[in-house]
């Protein structure tokens, strides 16, 4: 190889590795520029409002029913979290057995005219068989109630032949005066059948002394009990022996003032028939009936229309029936109405949490009158009736209730009968909530990073990826060039010389 040559191999070595160490040290490694950035929101993001119940004051509605029972309305569970609030309605029987004794005076009124004497049951008299089953009932009461006061009056008529003058009080005797002595009481039914018989009848005489012969004690339960077989012909205004309006309609007066002033009267009518009585031409049913009304619209408190089969069932277990001699403890037919206000039925959805365990309840509110209805037939002694519901706030609630205390009822009504009559009791005192509402939370998102800022172009970045020189490949490349362009020289050299 001549010199000339060698010398270019040599040089063309020397351009390839200082090419490859130039491109090595100053080529850039970097990758093309991706301008990368984090998105950013600008809204805020928020929270959504909270509104929770709070329970302001467990107001106790209490309704004292005639000393004879409690009624509570309370609430008895409450959930902040689910917006709600149980309230328990509780109707109480608070009597005992030992209080059940009442003060009771009763009067025995028994007709001792002729007709009484009337064969009853072979030897035995319609009078005798009353008398009989007065004393029974005697016994039933006393032992029923041992403080009762019981007296006799017998009455007819008197013995006009003997001078003496009919159509006054003297037509009545008072047997015995009240007793609570039972064997002194039965005594004096017994000397009934010794007393001086009269042929006609006069009622207004045997009640009125009656009525003279109580006490005046405050407070204490009066009954007259009439039994008699026979329609009025006398009264105590000089009138006898006729059975005129003037008779009938005066003892009906009497029997209903009697009434009127606190004294009842339970009247038994003893075979009476339809017979037709001549000078009214009115049966004696139809005349007594002038006088007592009927069974279902008795003039007095009760009235029963018998046969001779029926008197002892109807003294001794009818009448005794009739009869209140001891406090009768029984709460009955009470209805409980409890009513809300309308923001309450506005806001709230309402639900039964358990069925009454005594009576029934209405299916729903009345959206009448904003009430649910809570009826309970009987109630007896130490007996505790209960109804529970759930008020829980709607999601669409009237924010105009936020922070308002609100009462959970607005009223509730007692109504209903006890021994002593009717009940009728109302309270407006209520548990009270409030619903309360906090706005809400913004919460801004973090404030972006500021941007760095531009610095001078680095003109050593290309936009692109640059090839890197001190890459295998790239050196191959190279090497394989230099050696064609070293051959295309050598050939070129070689023919140039050929040519000298």
């Amino acid at each position: 190889m001549s010199k000339i040559l060698q010398k270019v191999l040599l040089l063309l070595v020397a351009f390839i590795f200082v090419f490859g160490m130039t491109t090595n040290i100053f080529a850039s490694d970097v990758k093309p520029n991706e301008n990368s950035s984090t998105e950013t929101n600008d809204e805020n993001t928020s929270t959504t409002g909270t509104t929770s119940l709070e329970l302001v004051e467990n107001n106790v509605c209490t309704i004292t029913v005639d000393d004879l029972a409690k009624f509570e309305k309370k609430i008895t569970a409450f959930d902040e979290t689910e917006k709600s609030a149980t309230l328990t309605l509780s109707l109480t029987n608070l009597k005992t057995v030992e209080e059940r004794n009442m003060d009771v005076e009763i009067f025995l009124v028994i007709d001792n005219s002729e007709s009484m004497t009337t064969a009853y049951v072979e030897d035995k008299t319609r009078k005798q068989a009353v008398l009989d089953s007065a004393s029974s009932l005697v016994d039933k009461l006393y032992n029923k109630n041992s403080e009762v006061k019981i007296g006799v009056v017998g009455f007819s008529s008197l013995d006009t032949s003997a001078g003496e003058t009919e159509g006054t009080l003297n037509d009545a005797t008072l047997v015995a005066e009240l007793s609570n002595n039972p064997s002194d009481v039965k005594n004096a039914i017994s000397s009934l059948s010794d007393l001086k018989v009269g042929p006609r009848t006069n009622i207004d005489a045997g009640v009125t002394i009656a009525r003279d012969n109580f006490t005046s004690t405050e407070n204490v339960k009066r009954y007259i009990i009439l039994l008699t077989d026979g329609v009025p012909n006398n009264d105590i205004n000089g009138h006898f022996l006729e059975y005129s309006d003037t008779v009938l309609l005066g003892t009906k007066s009497k029997l209903e003032s009697i009434e009127a002033s606190g004294i009842s009267i339970i009247s038994a009518m003893i075979n009476l028939n339809d017979t037709v009585e001549p000078t009214t031409q009115k049966t004696y049913r139809e005349l007594a009936e002038t006088v007592f009304g009927t069974e279902d619209n008795p003039t007095t408190s009760k009235y029963f229309y018998i046969d001779d089969t029926q008197i002892e069932n109807t003294i001794v277990n009818d009448i005794f029936g009739s009869l209140v001699i001891t406090a009768d403890n029984t709460l009955r037919n009470i209805t409980v109405t409890d009513y809300f206000p309308q923001e309450i039925i506005d806001n709230f959805n309402f639900e039964y949490v358990a069925t009454p365990n005594i009576g029934e309840v209405s299916q729903t509110v009345n959206t009448e009158n904003n009430s649910i209805t809570w009826n309970i037939e009987l109630l007896s002694e130490g007996e505790t009736a209960t109804l529970s519901y759930k008020l829980t706030l709607k999601d669409d609630y009237d924010k105009d209730i936020v922070d308002v205390i609100l009462k959970t009822n607005d009223h509730v009504d007692i109504s209903g009968e006890d021994s002593n009559g009717p009940v009728n009791e109302s309270s407006d005192v209520s548990p009270t909530i409030r619903v309360n509402y906090e706005e809400p939370i913004i919460v801004p998102e973090p404030e972006p990073e500021p941007e760095p800022e531009p610095e001078e172009p680095d003109n050593t970045v290309s936009p692109k990826p640059i090839p890197q020189t001190g890459d295998i490949l790239f050196a191959g490349f190279v090497a394989v060039v230099s050696v064609l362009a070293l051959i295309s020289i050598t050939r070129y050299i070689h023919i140039k010389k050929l040519n000298k």
